[in-house]
């Protein structure tokens, strides 16, 4: 009678082998697609860098700054470009515009490529959007040049929901013109009391109407609107155009 065929021992160390080259390909694929994800995540980090020129906002002893009228002005009268923005300090564009372009612009006007002139008014019909105005012309007149800086950036980093029921108090400008490094206690207790300057935000709506700017916010660049269908489009635009030039 024939004997049945068994070879067992030669299944099982066929199947190890394969166990082991299923493995080894797992292996590879996932080396490979953690490869790739890096790859991905050096490329993306390039994009940022490139796309906001590596810099940091440079403190205000750094830049050339002064009053002038209802306007801070930045960077040196022989700079080869101006940009002139016309903002209110409510206005959620106004912050998004701020926050892409704050660093670069700050930058080239220490660099004294660029001359940045900031013109706030009060466009929005809200109390708080006029109350802030106030309280920021009161520190461009009687504080310094470099403190009114500070305290616009403050009024943008802290700006409060544009539909929220309930705004920032005078008190609480009075303790951002503080964190900006106000320390006039005299010019404090005037903003915290709601002293109002009604010629200095009456005069800076009568500039932006003059200049024919009905929304905010408006740039112009050498004296020319800048365009985009979105603030991020705007802040492209700008910063492509002074990194070009």
């Amino acid at each position: 009678m024939p004997t049945a065929r068994t070879d067992p021992p030669r299944r099982t160390s066929r199947a190890a082998e394969l166990r082991r080259e299923a493995a080894g390909q797992e292996r590879r694929r996932l080396l490979l697609g953690v490869a790739a994800v890096v790859a991905v995540l050096a490329v993306v980090a390039g994009v940022v860098v490139l796309s906001g020129r590596g810099e940091e906002t440079p403190p205000p002893s750094a830049v050339p700054t002064r009053a002038e009228g209802q306007a801070l002005v930045l960077g040196p009268e022989d700079a080869d470009h101006t940009v002139v923005v016309y903002e209110d300090f409510l206005c959620p564009y106004c912050r998004e515009l701020e926050n892409g372009s704050r660093d670069f612009l700050r930058a080239d006007a220490a660099a004294g490529t660029v001359q940045v002139e900031y013109r706030p008014f009060h466009l929005l019909q809200d109390d708080y959007s006029e109350r802030a105005l106030n309280a920021w012309g009161l520190v461009l007149g009687d504080g310094t040049p470099e403190q009114a800086a500070a305290f616009h950036d403050k009024l943008y980093d802290e700006q409060p929901y544009e539909a929220g029921s309930s705004k920032p108090d005078d008190a609480q400008l009075a303790d951002w013109a503080q964190d900006a490094g106000v320390d006039d206690q005299a010019l404090l207790d005037r903003i915290e009391q709601g002293e109002v300057d009604q010629e200095f935000v009456d005069a800076a709506d009568a500039k932006a109407r003059e200049a024919g700017v009905t929304g905010t916010p408006t740039v112009l660049l050498d004296g020319k609107p800048v365009e985009g269908s979105s603030i991020g489009a705007i802040v492209d635009s700008l910063e492509r155009t002074l990194a070009d030039s």
